[in-house]
């Protein structure tokens, strides 16, 4: 085992600064920084060596045996950019193969090149980008011939679908987070909400139920007042949360 002195370290550590700066500074400012630098920042210091009596059989070896197992061969990101790429890289540390999903127009996206495997998903001409990343059907059919273990969802798109849960279930696949019932409690804000109330969990004043028309919509307003934030129950697809302050903004 190698032992260095504290102070020696210290040494190198003030050598190294001094001779790595240097070498970003121009010609003409050199010569005055030298002269401002103190004179032991130029010289090499050499750290001390002690010896020591450790066999060479006595340091722990890593052999495969002692390694974690690994929890799946191939692991599916159904997601896109930057949710997809972390998810990749979180499966490369697990030791497991990784699977990319991508539209036509995320053809040159980090996604796409980053993974082990990459998919192309199809869609209808005309149709967004998003409904093939929501296509379930079509993801479990690529996740099944690729042999897919698991699948991560990310978040947004389908991470809070029952439906997609189950299909994966159905598929003999591992669905990344939540019960099929707890996506179905929770994957509609208005359950989730009543839920919590159940629990005696404070929260926000708000409808007691989806708001179907306009007439509702307005009929809530003139009780609570303005601002209001509109939420669709059901998430998915980038559906977000929208603020309105002024009455003609309410209803598009």
């Amino acid at each position: 085992m190698v032992h260095f002195k504290t102070a020696a370290l210290a040494a190198i550590a003030v050598a190294g600064m001094g001779m790595s700066s240097s070498a970003f500074v121009p010609a003409s400012l050199s010569s005055s920084l030298t002269k401002a630098m103190p004179s032991t920042s130029s010289r090499l210091m050499v750290a001390s060596v002690e010896s020591t009596d450790v066999a060479a059989s006595d340091i722990p070896k890593i052999t495969a045996d002692k390694l974690p197992p690994i929890p799946f061969k191939k692991i599916m990101a159904a997601n896109r950019a930057e949710i997809s790429v972390r998810i990749q890289r979180a499966v490369t540390e697990l030791n497991s193969g990784s699977v990319a999903i991508y539209v036509d127009e995320d053809r040159y996206g980090q996604h796409r090149w980053g993974a082990d495997e990459s998919f192309l998903l199809e869609k209808e001409s005309g149709a967004t980008p998003i409904s093939a990343y929501l296509d379930i059907d079509q993801i479990i059919k690529i996740a099944k011939e690729a042999d897919v273990d698991a699948i991560h969802p990310g978040y947004g798109f389908l991470s809070e679908s029952p439906q997609f849960a189950q299909a994966c279930a159905d598929a003999g696949i591992t669905f990344v987070g939540p019960t099929v019932d707890n996506l179905n409690t929770f994957s509609d804000k208005t359950s989730a909400r009543n839920a919590a109330i159940a629990a005696g969990v404070p929260v926000v004043p708000g409808s007691d139920d989806a708001l179907r028309t306009a007439a509702e919509v307005n009929a809530f307003v003139d009780e609570i007042g303005l601002p209001v934030i509109i939420k669709a129950s059901m998430g998915g697809g980038g559906k977000g949360m929208r603020v309105v302050r002024n009455r003609e903004d309410l209803i598009p």
